[in-house]
């Protein structure tokens, strides 16, 4: 196999791998952004009623269980980006705790 097809391959494959975290981080982060939204309402709308909304209770203890497993898994994904990107050399990830800033998003 010709050497430069070769280094081409290896970019290639280096290049998909680091884009796939970003891409899962992306979508978990959207996905926290989507229930942290339904929380609010949630507590908004216990907040509102007179009597203890049973339904609206256990809805929202599933969804901020769903909520901290989700944002476990982002910081996970976000600390494999960084290890990949320290495997390629880059040394300072202040870019990646901007973008994918996972502590702004609280319950």
């Amino acid at each position: 196999m010709d050497k430069e097809l070769l280094d081409e391959e290896l970019i290639r494959e280096i290049a998909s791998v680091g884009g796939s975290y970003g891409k899962r981080l992306e979508i978990y982060m959207k996905e926290l952004r989507r229930l942290q939204r339904a929380v609010l309402y949630l507590r908004t709308r216990i907040e509102r009623s007179k009597g203890v909304p049973l339904f609206s209770m256990r809805l929202s203890v599933r969804l901020r269980k769903r909520f901290f497993s989700l944002k476990e898994e982002a910081k996970k994904q976000r600390f494999y980006l960084i290890v990949y990107r320290e495997a390629l050399g880059l040394l300072k990830h202040r870019e990646v705790f901007e973008l994918y800033n996972l502590e702004e998003i609280e319950l």
